[in-house]
């Protein structure tokens, strides 16, 4: 059963056409929204007693949780897919087992010309893995307290700290 709810909001995000909102929802299995834009990977393990580490790549604008856009239009890939092929990616494997833990949804009432997504709404859900596994591609271990200064302006941190939280909290 779905138990997402709505964590933050961003009235006038930056990043969107004026007079848009960007909405974040978390819980422990969401429903897939549609239509998806983009997919992210969140990969947790163990860390020091009480404190789960969570898996970042490189990216053209610092660490970022492992992300595949899904292209647009015709050529858009279901997020199913766009999921798979981040799993090989990033684990070597496609995924067997996966949960939505949250999303980003951008609320566009007026595209511009700059904004290529589908309104009203468009989504970066972001997935965790059931069966776990150690990434194949390059990237750094952080715990929410290490990554916080550089990442937590990031669209998805509220959704990676909700999840930690609540793993912490188990």
């Amino acid at each position: 059963m779905s138990d997402e709810r709505l964590i933050a909001t961003t009235p006038s995000a930056s990043w969107l056409p004026a007079g848009s909102t960007a909405e974040v929802w978390a819980g422990a299995d969401c429903v897939v929204p549609e239509p998806c834009i983009i997919v992210r990977l969140l990969l947790v393990r163990p860390g020091d007693p009480g404190k789960a580490e969570f898996f970042c790549v490189p990216a053209h604008s610092g660490l970022d949780l492992p992300t595949l856009p899904l292209g647009s239009g015709s050529g858009c890939l279901p997020a199913a897919e766009g999921l798979a092929l981040l799993a090989e990616q990033m684990l070597g494997r496609p995924l067997v087992a996966y949960r939505c833990i949250g999303y980003v949804r951008n609320v566009v009432p007026h595209a511009d010309a700059d904004y290529p997504h589908p309104t009203p709404w468009a989504h970066v859900p972001v997935f965790t893995v059931s069966d776990g596994g150690e990434p194949v591609a390059e990237g750094t271990w952080m715990t929410l307290d290490s990554a916080r200064p550089d990442l937590s302006v990031r669209h998805w941190w509220p959704i990676v700290d909700h999840h930690l939280t609540a793993v912490r909290e188990r």
